[in-house]
């Protein structure tokens, strides 16, 4: 088993934090951060861990100190290295069979690389998202975006930034298409079903395991989607 790297928690917390400027976009460029107080508290750390985590913000680029004011998100973000603004144009023409395709091509690598680089605590954070879509789809609650968010954890689990990037547009995409499915019944039992699968794989670290059970879930999506 290959040795998995134990990251800091200022580490985790300063990718926390990223995600949340960058990716979900709860603080605009320019705006002011919760001060130190309230932040940690919502991030369950201490104030020098956030301290730890925002100073590599700092460093990135993302967050600035202004003396006497506060922590601020930088007014010009930094350039990802890959501009993905340009797809998101195009979910509203793309078929739903290529969206499915794309994510054939990227995603049994993802969890492949999750199966080697995740660590325990994400490993077990992947098997409470599975745990808590099976509860929701069992009250017949929101189980597309519980899924959403299984999948996503996987993402970060590979900590690879460029899938981290690709995600969220695609995830955009694939929630506009289970909004008019007229099968989502049907893809809610492939779901549960696939996602147990690679799921146990997943906590064997079993790269090829995890990789081949994604690529039949996501072909079955396909399938169902033609049908």
């Amino acid at each position: 088993m290959a040795e998995v790297k134990k990251i800091k928690l200022s580490e985790q917390i300063s990718d926390r934090l990223y995600e949340m400027i960058v990716d979900e976009r709860r603080y605009a460029p320019g705006s002011k951060l919760p001060n130190e107080n309230e932040l940690s508290a919502a991030l369950e750390v201490s104030r020098t861990t956030l301290r730890e985590a925002i100073s590599f913000l700092v460093a990135q680029g993302v967050l600035e100190i202004r003396r006497g004011k506060g922590t601020f998100v930088a007014e010009d973000l930094p350039a990802e290295g890959l501009d993905l603004t340009s797809l998101a144009g195009i979910r509203s023409r793309v078929r739903a069979k290529d969206l499915f395709e794309m994510r054939l091509i990227f995603e049994p690598a993802t969890v492949a690389l999750a199966c080697e680089r995740a660590t325990d605590e994400e490993l077990a954070q992947i098997l409470k998202k599975a745990e808590r879509m099976e509860r929701i789809a069992a009250e017949d609650g929101d189980w597309p975006l519980a899924d959403q968010e299984f999948h996503w954890a996987i993402i970060k689990a590979s900590h690879n930034e460029y899938m981290r990037r690709l995600y969220p547009i695609i995830n955009s995409a694939v929630n506009e298409i289970m909004q008019i499915s007229q099968n989502r019944q049907h893809m809610q039992e492939i779901a549960l079903a696939d996602n147990r699968v690679i799921l146990e794989f997943l906590l064997q670290r079993d790269e090829a395991g995890a990789s081949h059970a994604m690529s039949i879930h996501i072909r079955h999506l396909i399938n169902t989607l033609g049908s």
